[in-house]
């Protein structure tokens, strides 16, 4: 076994070996934690879930036409633009983290790219990258911007048809 000395030499040297790195990893580290931070403002501002949970009808039609039919995801990080037709229109604040089923928390993605996100919830450069690669297609006047909030309408609309679904009695 060991000797006290032998421990308090080993961690030492250990020491003595790891404080010249602790620069550069703690720069790793704040480097990562950054790259992880979702988009400041552009989430949900509610914690309660919207009670539409997929694009139906008009806010489908309205975030495929806006992507042209074709899929919004990156190819690589953030840059290109996948070349495979949508299928799916995907919340881009997921909607099991809180995300609202409005035209501006929707893009367009293949199958592929719908499945592999999952409950994602986008760190800025995604969405940085997603509001960049929109201005090149989108269609003029609409906007690029990433916004997973309702507003009056959406809320108006939600009232309308939960009222109109509920029983009379």
């Amino acid at each position: 076994m060991p000797t006290s000395g032998a421990m308090d030499a080993v961690m030492t040297n250990l020491w003595a070996a790891v404080v010249p790195q602790l620069w550069w990893i703690a720069l790793l580290a704040i480097g990562m934690l950054v790259l992880q931070l979702p988009a400041v403002g552009r989430g949900p501002r509610s914690s309660k879930r919207d009670p539409w949970r997929g694009f139906k009808f008009a806010a489908r039609a309205a975030v495929m036409d806006r992507a042209g039919g074709r899929c919004e995801a990156p190819l690589f990080f953030a840059w290109g633009r996948c070349a495979s037709p949508a299928t799916d229109a995907d919340h881009i604040m997921p909607w099991s983290r809180g995300g609202p089923t409005v035209v501006s928390n929707g893009q367009a993605l293949c199958r592929g790219h719908n499945r592999s996100k999952a409950a994602f919830v986008p760190p800025w450069w995604y969405i940085h990258g997603l509001e960049r690669r929109r201005r090149g297609y989108f269609p003029d006047g609409a906007s690029v911007r990433v916004l997973a909030v309702m507003d009056d309408a959406d809320r108006a609309a939600r009232e309308r048809s939960s009222s109109a679904a509920r029983p009379r009695g």
